[in-house]
Formats: structure tokens, C-alpha cells, sequence
């Protein structure tokens, strides 16, 4: 056996001289602004959570972050001196980054004295809220008003009154509400003199994250990127690339989890606001609802590669798309349920993705931040074999077209085998991962859609059907 590894290591060892290589796992020389380091906890804050805190209120409202995000009772959260963030991927966009009611958590039960109901009342200096039965006035609905209202504090639900505070042990006017306890500092600056009590501190300190996760960590860093453009796409195409990316941005990947694509994207249906774009299914041009997430797929799966992350499951399209051209052999199509694409997070800490679309220059892009661990990632390849030259151009009929009407869907493109290694290399030298990466692609000719009135052009093959009523709720496997 020994004769045989020697061989593989020399063969490797020629692979790596002769072919091109990708040592890409870019790391930025400063802080990107996907995430920020707090050195007085030692603990980071990144994408979405990182645009929520710093549009809501930074410092001032929430504090500083004592642990990283983490997994409690089954739901990503972190938390802050005064508050705790939950992510919650299955709500409304708007909702995805949501504040734990930390205040009516510590109310519990009381309902006499200060939280007791009270009658409504009005004036230019005070506020009824008949949700509660409680009102909120002077200095404390000034604060209320000036650092976000509702969505930041919730309803009110005590009348001010005197507590002796948790972290202090002074006595100070204070007043409850759903996600903060408003604390009056008669001593402090004018402009300091209303302050939030740290109720997110106190929650931690009553649960049972373990003492691990409150540790100072690293600052985490830029581990891959990649960027893929669209350029040329129709407008289906487009808005579903953007709704995809979007379902991506902002997810976290605790240490050891596996990754899917197809969950984390869920439902991809008319009503999540998916149109319908083209797809060759069978041999044929129908229109499938979610056409481009494929390009989603592809971009993540580039910045899963760069960073060295563990590849688990990654299928070639069925044809050479030319918007991926730019690397042969380095795309990942999705066709849920059946096809997925997933990575697992195999470093020591959360992996946070960053995704967007930028419309000016038609691209998406997928950045991937965590702690760097020293890891570099060599691609091999891509090496490509087996040319096949397409057929003839298929025509097929569209009756949603124009009289006379023509539209090309797809631009022909070779078929061919692409080999494409990975290697990942540790710190210390020890191979991480080797990742055999093969792909064959089929040969694809030109795709045109005709309307009514059209002659097809002779020598073309004309594929039988109407392109425009077959709607096939699917993410499909062949979608240009």
C-alpha cells in the first residue's frame, strides 16, 4: 500500500504545480461593516442583528452584548445588558430580528400597586394605552418617543413608581414596560438622566446558559465571499434572486450544524411573492415558479468553498448556465425537495451569512463571517473534458406573445465533464477536507419561444406544446 500513497501524493503534488489555484479565502483588513467588535464584553454583533441594534438605538438601548448568538430552548438569541434579540426566520421580513419581552417576563404576576389598571386619561403631556391600562407621561413618554416607541419598549405596564435596582441596590423612579424598565437617574447629565435598566443582564443571569457562552471570544472576521452577476436576466429572474438572497441574509450557523439550503429557504410559492420564470423540464420550455434561485444556491455555495467550510451535499446543473461560466464547474443547483445543497459549519464558533443583491451592477453576492481559525481553501481545476457541441436551436410556441412575436430563452451552450478538487488546509498543515467536486453537463442548443403568426425557421427542431400554461410549483433543477 505504501507504493500507492506515495503515488497519490506525488500525483496531488502535480496537480497543485500545474493547475490553477485558488487560495481565496479573503479576510479584510479592517472591520467589515457586516460586524462589529465590543471589546469592553469581548463579543461581536453581525449582519442583521448588527442593522437592528445601530437603527434602534445602539449603546444607549440595548448595551453591550454578553454572549455571542446563541441557541436557547430551541431559538437563536443574544444577549445585551438591557435586552435579549431573537431571530426569528419564520416571521415576516420586518419581524426576523424581534426584542424578548424581558419586562413582562420580571412583572410575572403583579397586578397590584403600581400595575394595577388605572383609569383612562389624557393630556398634551401624557399618553393612554387601553391595551394595558396604563399610561405613560413627562419624562419618560419623552424618552419613550424619542428612542422608538412601540416596536423598541411595548406597551407600559406599571404607573412609575420607587424600586430598588438589581444592579446598584439604589432606589430610583422607575416604570415597566414589555421589553425595558425606564429608570429615572435624577444625579446623571440631563441628557442621561432617563435610563434602561439591564434586564437583559438580569435575564441572563436567571437562566441556564451555561457560563461557556459568556466568555470573551475573538473578533470574527471575513471568511469567504463570492460574488455572481445576472446581467441579461429577465425580470422574473431578477425579483427572485433578490427574494432569495434576502430569505438567506442574516441566518447563523451554530458550531457543528449542517446547513440546508431548501429549509432555510421554506415556502418559495406566488404568495411569498415568487413569480413564475422559464425552466427546460423534459426537453421542454414551461414556466416554474421560483426561476434564478439556483443562482442563490450557486453564490453561497462559492463562499461555503473560499472560506473551507464542510461541503455535505452539492449537485452540477443539468446544463452549463452562462451566467456561472466565469468558473466551469463551480455551481450548485437546488430542486426542492429532491435536490438540496448544504454545508456544515465546522469551525469552533457561529458562522454568519451575509447576503444581497445590488441591482446597479445586476450581482449577488453571499459573505460568510465567523472565527478565523487559520484554514486556507486551494482549488484544483477546474479541468474540462468531453466537449459536445449543441444541436439544433428548438422553437417552441408561447400564445402569452405578440403577434409575431419571438424570445429567446436560452442561449446554447457545449455539454462537458469539469474535474474540480478542493483542498482545506488547517493552520498546522493537516488536511481538513479533500473534496472530489466532479460535474457533467449536457449538451443545451438555443431555446426560442415564437407566437402566433410567426414562421419557424427551417432545420430547427420544433418542440410540441405551449410553453406558457404549464405552471409547475417547483424549484427547478434546470433553470437557466
Amino acid at each position: 500500500m505504501k507504493p500507492r500513497v506515495r503515488f497519490a501524493v506525488v500525483l496531488m503534488t502535480l496537480l497543485l504545480a500545474l493547475s490553477p489555484l485558488s487560495a481565496v479565502r479573503p479576510v479584510a483588513a479592517a472591520a467589515p461593516s457586516s460586524v462589529r467588535y465590543f471589546g469592553e464584553t469581548g463579543h461581536n454583533i453581525a449582519t442583521r442583528i448588527k442593522s437592528f441594534y445601530e437603527a434602534n438605538g445602539d449603546l444607549r438601548i440595548f448595551g453591550l452584548p454578553l454572549t455571542e448568538v446563541i441557541t436557547e430552548n430551541g431559538m437563536q438569541v443574544q444577549y445585551f445588558e438591557r435586552a435579549r434579540f431573537e431571530l426569528h426566520p419564520e416571521l415576516p421580513n420586518a419581524f426576523f430580528v424581534s426584542l424578548t419581552q424581558v419586562g413582562r417576563g420580571l412583572v410575572g404576576g403583579r397586578a397590584s400597586g403600581a400595575f394595577a389598571s388605572v383609569a383612562a386619561k389624557s393630556s398634551a403631556s401624557t399618553m393612554y394605552f387601553t391595551q394595558t391600562k396604563h399610561t405613560l407621561q413627562d419624562t419618560f413618554l419623552q424618552f419613550w418617543s424619542s428612542y422608538g416607541g412601540l416596536p423598541v419598549f411595548g406597551f407600559p405596564l406599571s404607573e412609575p413608581f420607587q424600586e430598588v435596582n438589581y444592579s446598584d441596590g439604589n432606589s430610583y423612579l422607575v416604570q415597566y414596560f414589555e421589553r425595558a424598565r425606564m429608570e429615572l437617574h435624577p444625579t446623571a447629565p440631563a441628557a442621561y438622566r432617563v435610563q434602561l435598566g439591564l434586564l437583559g443582564r438580569q435575564l441572563l443571569d436567571n437562566s441556564a446558559v451555561p457560563t461557556s457562552s459568556r466568555k470573551a471570544v475573538l473578533p470574527i472576521t471575513l471568511l469567504g465571499t463570492a460574488t455572481t452577476g445576472y446581467y441579461g436576466s429577465f425580470s422574473e429572474r431578477i425579483n427572485n434572486i433578490a427574494r432569495g438572497a434576502g430569505r438567506m441574509n442574516g441566518k447563523v450557523v451554530q458550531a457543528g450544524q449542517v446547513f440546508s439550503f431548501g429549509n432555510n429557504l421554506g415556502s418559495a410559492t406566488s404568495d411569498d411573492g415568487f413569480v413564475d420564470g422559464y425552466a427546460i423540464v423534459g426537453g421542454r420550455l414551461q414556466k416554474v415558479t421560483g426561476g434564478g434561485l439556483c443562482q442563490v444556491s450557486t453564490t453561497m455555495y462559492r463562499a461555503v468553498f473560499y472560506a473551507g467550510l464542510g461541503i455535505v451535499d452539492r449537485t452540477p446543473h443539468t446544463y452549463m448556465i452562462n451566467f456561472y461560466e466565469n468558473i466551469k464547474g463551480f455551481d450548485a443547483t437546488v430542486f426542492t425537495p429532491q435536490v438540496d445543497f448544504k454545508w456544515r459549519n465546522d469551525t469552533a464558533g457561529p458562522v454568519y451569512v451575509a447576503a444581497s443583491t445590488n441591482p446597479n451592477q445586476a450581482t449577488v453576492t453571499f459573505s460568510l463571517y465567523g472565527w478565523n481559525d487559520g484554514r486556507t481553501s486551494q482549488m484544483v481545476g477546474p479541468f474540462e473534458s468531453k466537449v459536445v457541441q449543441p444541436g439544433l436551436s428548438n422553437w417552441q410556441f408561447d400564445s402569452s406573445l405578440p403577434y409575431g412575436g419571438t424570445r429567446q430563452i436560452v442561449h446554447g451552450r457545449p455539454g462537458s465533464d469539469i474535474a474540480m478538487q478542493r483542498i482545506v488546509t488547517a493552520a498546522n498543515g493537516a488536511v481538513l477536507h479533500h473534496d472530489i467536486l466532479p460535474s457533467h453537463y449536457s449538451p443545451w442548443a438555443d431555446f426560442f419561444l415564437y407566437g402566433p403568426g410567426v414562421t419557424v425557421p427551417y432545420g430547427v427542431n420544433r418542440v410540441p406544446g405551449d410553453a406558457n400554461p404549464n405552471i409547475a410549483p417547483a424549484i427547478g433543477k434546470t433553470h437557466p
